[in-house]
């Protein structure tokens, strides 16, 4: 995994100030090795954390002809079978998978990226066709972020690097923020929190010429396919066959364990030396009956798979003292603004991993692409998009900014999951259009979240469940099977049968844990954050420093409602960025 970046011009040469620049604001993501390359029209940015072929491995590559120079982020799994297709028609001098993907597109243009099995981001510049083609991965696991202004084109990996190289005032897009602050689980992902700046959608393509910029879907994990019986062992074989790839390195590779099922499952089969747990601070004291969606203690089961396993875990422990400066770094790091307490989590356990390891595993996108959340079983959760927002959002943006916010993005979703072919009139077609929801915009924010926190720390995070093969079974999987017994994410339980201890086979979904007793923090901190009135013409500061009252006792959703706050005030004043 690395830092892409580069600057398209027409016009003329690149100034390499600039290119210097995106480079050092992602160095955190590369910090074995970085590269520049200037060509006419084009300057190319790689910043590199090598886990195969270390020596190998330098980018911006070229070939040998000199026509096409590669910029790539993440790891292609299928990397071996496509060399050995492409071995009579080009000279390999790496082992890197970086070099498969330029020799791909060498032979088979923009036809290479059906072909790619991983997790990708890249960009190759076609020197006789004065051309960039740009591809992001079918999940959305890998970023990619552009500016297009006038005959001018920026990419980046990430959004804070392209802001420091363009001119003028940093404004905020405001319908993202409100987005933001109103429906945060589908918030980040249509659109970057910077004005002028745009995403690469999951599964699609961009194409710059003198002509401008053009997008193309080139796949999608599509639910419209019908559902056909899927033996427990073939769901099985797929899924110990994606994380056997997942493993390929020359570095050891370690595990997020959460003693849930999916990381118990790819911990059993990776067979990892460690794995990291959360621990926060009397954890076993909280209140899980009234938590929407972290409904378990972790720690007992993660023991109990760590000891099955025989995995030596280390216990990553939170520290309420360090909180107020971890909400800042949060919004420092996360340019998608934070969304989720759990967030904190992450950070943590990315950077207790990052001392001792460059990889490590998660179980990311098994619960949306296997039809993993209890809320899915809830008639009343799945019965529009504004359930969805009620139900893990809290909105206090003021009435004359969007009138009615979550009404707003209800029929703003409901557009959305019509144009994609579903909708609400039977329980079927409802689970599957909330199912499209969060797989096309809670899934892409969750994974954004997990790149952009382990790669604050050089730490990459590889999905098994985004493993191609893998996905194509679960879109055979349809929710009546996926939700037999009243049982979220049945057909995987069933192919995991004897591979997992069976009291975490049978557990009931619960997400990363987060901090219950945190809320007086978040008053104190929130408080003095907005006393000086920021986002006042934004949000209802009257309601916002009512929840900030000592006295006031918060829920679940208020306080992860102050969280946001907090976070935004920290990355409007870090980013200099007009609101």
């Amino acid at each position: 995994m690395c830092g892409i970046a580069g600057i398209i011009d027409f016009r003329g040469g690149i100034d390499r100030g600039r290119l210097t620049r995106l480079r050092e604001r992602l160095h955190h993501r590369g910090p074995d090795g970085r590269g520049i390359t200037e060509l006419a029209h084009v300057g190319l940015v790689h910043t590199r954390l090598a886990l195969v072929d270390a020596t190998g491995g330098a980018q911006p590559l070229a070939s040998d002809d000199g026509r096409y120079t590669l910029v790539y982020n993440g790891e292609v799994y299928n990397a071996s079978e496509l060399r050995d297709a492409l071995r009579h028609d080009w000279h390999f001098q790496t082992r890197c998978d970086a070099e498969v993907v330029l020799a791909a597109y060498a032979h088979w243009g923009a036809a290479c990226v059906p072909r790619l099995n991983g997790m990708f981001a890249f960009f190759v510049w076609d020197t006789r066709a004065d051309a960039g083609f740009a591809a992001r991965d079918l999940l959305g696991v890998k970023p990619f972020v552009y500016a297009h202004r006038g005959e001018e084109v920026v990419f980046a990996s990430e959004a804070k690097a392209i802001i420091d190289v363009l001119p003028g005032p940093r404004r905020a897009r405001r319908s993202a923020v409100v987005e933001y602050l109103t429906a945060p689980c589908f918030s980040g992902v249509e659109a970057p929190m910077f004005e002028g700046l745009e995403y690469l959608a999951p599964g699609h393509c961009l194409h710059v010429t003198r002509e401008g910029v053009c997008i193309d879907r080139w796949g999608e994990h599509s639910l419209h396919e019908q559902p056909s019986p899927v033996a427990p062992e073939e769901l099985r074989t797929a899924f110990e066959e994606a994380v056997r790839r997942t493993m390929v390195a020359d570095v050891p590779v370690s595990v997020f364990l959460s003693g849930g099922l999916d990381s118990t499952a790819i911990a059993a089969v990776a067979r990892v030396e460690r794995a990291y747990t959360i621990r926060f601070e009397a954890q076993e004291r909280f209140d899980y009956a009234r938590s929407r969606i972290v409904i378990s203690d972790d720690e007992p089961f993660a023991d109990l798979a760590a000891r099955e396993l025989g995995l030596r875990r280390t216990l990553v422990h939170v520290d309420r003292a360090s909180l107020a400066l971890d909400l800042a770094h949060l919004a420092t790091t996360n340019d998608a603004l934070p969304a989720w307490e759990q967030e904190l989590a992450q950070h943590h356990l990315a950077r207790a991993a990052a001392r001792d390891y460059k990889a490590v595993l998660v179980g990311d996108a098994a619960d949306e692409t296997h039809f993993g959340y209890h809320f899915l079983l809830d008639n009343v959760a799945t019965s529009s998009p504004r359930a969805i927002l009620e139900r893990f959002g809290a909105s206090i943006v003021r009435r004359d900014v969007l009138g009615d916010p979550t009404a707003h993005f209800d029929a703003h979703y409901r557009t959305l999951v019509a144009a994609a072919g579903h909708d609400w009139e039977t329980r079927e077609a409802r689970v599957l259009a909330t199912t499209w929801l969060v797989v096309h915009r809670w899934l892409p924010r969750l994974l954004h979240n997990g790149d952009i926190h382990g790669m604050a720390h050089g730490l990459e995070a590889r999905v098994p469940f985004a493993d191609h093969s893998l996905l194509a079974i679960a879109r055979r999987v349809g929710p009546v099977a996926a939700l037999a017994g009243g049982t979220e994410k049945a057909a995987l339980r069933a192919a995991l049968k004897g591979l997992v201890p069976e009291p975490i086979r049978t557990r009931r979904k619960s997400a990363l844990p987060k901090d219950q007793e945190v809320a007086a923090i978040y008053q104190r901190e929130a408080a003095a954050l907005l006393a000086d009135g920021a986002l006042g013409d934004l949000i209802d500061l009257a309601a916002a420093h009512a929840l900030c009252e000592p006295a006031r006792r918060l829920d679940e959703r208020e306080r992860a409602l102050l969280f946001r706050l907090i976070c935004l005030v920290h990355w409007a004043r870090t980013y200099e960025v007009q609101l």
